[in-house]
């Protein structure tokens, strides 16, 4: 089956491009076409559902079986889509799936959330069966993942136990799409607890988020201011890779 990762970005978050191709590179499953919604943004509204409809419009359009969200500035786990996209067909490929559970670290805060929701997934690890059939909200409508579970529902799968395959990450670079980069968010605050979890699911990739820690920003609203099982990259297939950007800008950080 051919299916598009579909990742959306304004340009504004340039120091995480480079680490999310690397966490495609080395899945262990490979999208056969990668689409970036990186357009030069059109409004000062937030726009992540407008840049997923287009995508999944142009994978429609380029023949694919089924999308999956992946964001610009999240983490995967190397085996992410072979096991979402395994789970998916033992649910009998369903035409909204994704993950029933979410977490999200604060990198700059230290703090971390977890959700449960059964019935819905989190936009950045859902998966769609194309054609899409249904409306779309507003194109400044940024809970997507709402809508989706509201219009035509969703089947969910947990994360296995002791095994995370995906965190949010949040970090107030750029211009998001919810409100989990705010600290009254209500994320658990205990840096050297949270650090640790944190480090024990992304293992090495924690130099990475280290590295771009005084870009962050600490929330205004904030009232205080091991070994792991993370493989090495492998060698990538060839997968074609779509880009649909007018910003010069945007084109030369892509060089």
């Amino acid at each position: 089956m051919k299916f598009a990762l579909i990742i959306p970005t304004r340009g504004d978050r340039p120091e995480f491009i480079k680490q999310c191709k690397f966490l495609i590179n080395r899945q262990t499953l490979q999208p056969t076409e990668v689409i970036w919604m990186d357009y030069t943004p059109e409004s000062n509204l937030k726009d992540i559902t407008q840049r997923y409809r287009r995508g999944v419009e142009q994978a429609t359009k380029n023949g694919h079986n089924f999308v999956v969200f992946w964001e610009d500035d999240d983490w995967y786990h190397p085996k992410y889509l072979e096991w979402l996209i395994s789970e998916w067909q033992k649910k009998g490929k369903p035409s909204a799936f994704g993950v029933g559970e979410t977490y999200y670290y604060h990198h700059s805060l230290g703090g971390l959330l977890h959700y449960n929701h059964p019935q819905r997934a989190s936009a950045f690890c859902t998966l769609l069966k194309l054609p899409v059939r249904m409306s779309w909200p507003a194109d400044s409508q940024p809970f997507l993942d709402m809508h989706i579970y509201k219009t035509i529902g969703m089947k969910t799968v947990m994360f296995p136990k002791n095994q995370i395959y995906a965190i949010g990450i949040k970090h107030g670079i750029g211009l998001s799409g919810g409100g989990g980069h705010r600290a009254r968010h209500g994320y658990k605050i205990s840096p050297k607890e949270n650090r640790d979890w944190f480090y024990r699911n992304v293992g090495e990739d924690i130099k990475f988020y280290d590295g771009i820690k005084t870009h962050m920003q600490v929330p205004q609203d904030h009232k205080r201011i091991v070994k792991n099982n993370i493989p090495k990259v492998q060698n990538v297939q060839k997968r074609k890779i779509t880009r649909i950007n007018t910003n010069p800008q945007l084109r030369r950080r892509r060089k």
